[in-house]
């Protein structure tokens, strides 16, 4: 028994690497963002060394899906894919803005929160975060059954070969002057799981990934000088 859980625990941690970065959406100016090592993006650029300790409340719009990159999937996939996916991603996008607004209202806990969200991004003392989801790779149920691999007896179902993933693109601006503060990109895989009932759903992970990334966002708003912000875990219990 020894001998089949622990190789599959092995390829669970090994599934579980984080995501490459996607290539730049054109959502922010990704020429001058580079790896920083105090935020949990793949590249990022501050535009204000001053932080965003100044502010008091904040305001989050809507979210963006008009720079998606294109995803060979669309070509592969069964008729309508592509149209059935854009419908989606609407959907997402909207779901994601209550994520992060939820976020900043009942922020992780151990987070001393400063901001009021507010439904208007003018102000003199108002953050406006601007979100684009610039990618999603959904997880296909029918070839995630067919490439699982379950050791017999070990009661551990590996995380299938073809992963989904999400990509993001954003940045917080000066509610009155419109001014970047802080831009950002990162792209996650889906987390590795024990047993992976996430995916018979498409876009499971992908709201995963992005519960991740409010959780993240509220932390770098709050962000206390030589604060590091961690990156998210790639390996999780949850099933789900």
């Amino acid at each position: 028994m020894r001998h089949l859980i622990l190789p599959g625990l092995i390829a669970l941690a090994l599934a579980g690497c984080k995501a490459g970065p996607a290539k730049p959406a054109g959502f922010v100016d990704s020429a001058r963002m580079t790896k920083q090592k105090d935020l949990p993006f793949h590249r990022a650029w501050r535009g204000s060394k001053d932080g965003l300790s100044r502010y008091k409340k904040i305001y989050i719009a809507p979210v963006d899906t008009s720079h998606l990159l294109e995803m060979s999937w669309w070509k592969k996939g069964e008729a309508g894919a592509a149209d059935n996916f854009k419908k989606d991603i609407k959907k997402i996008a909207r779901e994601f803005r209550v994520v992060l607004r939820q976020a900043f209202k009942k922020p992780p806990k151990g987070v001393k929160n400063r901001y009021v969200v507010v439904d208007s991004p003018k102000g003199a003392d108002t953050l406006v975060l601007e979100f684009a989801i610039v990618q999603i790779v959904p997880s296909k149920a029918a070839l995630e059954a067919l490439s699982w691999v379950m050791p017999f007896g070990s009661g551990i179902l590996l995380t299938p070969l073809n992963t989904s993933s999400a990509a993001m693109e954003g940045m917080f601006r000066d509610g009155r002057s419109g001014k970047v503060l802080l831009a950002f990109a990162d792209r996650e895989g889906e987390k590795a799981r024990p047993v992976d009932l996430a995916g018979f759903t498409w876009y499971t992970h992908a709201k995963a990934i992005m519960k991740d990334w409010a959780r993240q966002l509220v932390l770098v708003a709050n962000q206390k000088p030589g604060e590091v912000i961690p990156d998210t875990k790639v390996f999780t219990l949850k099933p789900w």
